[in-house]
């Protein structure tokens, strides 16, 4: 396929996300695409496992990993959920492992750094 070609999709006639996502690379902006389709199911497979406050920021910041690491992505994927989900996975579990720091940390002094 060209390199400008576009990959529509035949049966919604739009860009798969490996699309938007390789013409995000030198047009930013189409990144707000993938967002657009998939902000909702990841901030609520978030607000499910640690709450919606949460999920706020850990949703925001799965995309901005995302976009930072946009040109590693694997174009031969033509769904970005997966990648977003593991991106999300992975930004829970740091959350998780420093409440858990903060615990023990209020355990050991007795003391609420907040």
């Amino acid at each position: 396929m060209p390199a400008d070609a576009v990959d529509i999709n035949e049966a919604t006639g739009v860009a798969d996300d490996h699309e938007l996502i390789r013409f995000s690379w030198t047009d930013p902006e189409r990144f707000a695409e993938i967002f657009d389709r998939h902000a909702e199911a990841i901030h609520r497979y978030l607000a499910r496992r640690i709450g919606r406050s949460v999920a706020d920021d850990l949703a925001a910041e799965t995309f901005l990993v995302a976009f930072r690491g946009r040109e590693g992505y694997d174009v031969s994927q033509t769904d970005a959920r997966p990648w977003l989900y593991g991106i999300a996975a992975n930004l829970l579990r740091r959350e998780q492992r420093t409440e858990v720091r903060q615990y023990r940390a209020l355990a050991r002094t007795g003391v609420d750094p907040v």
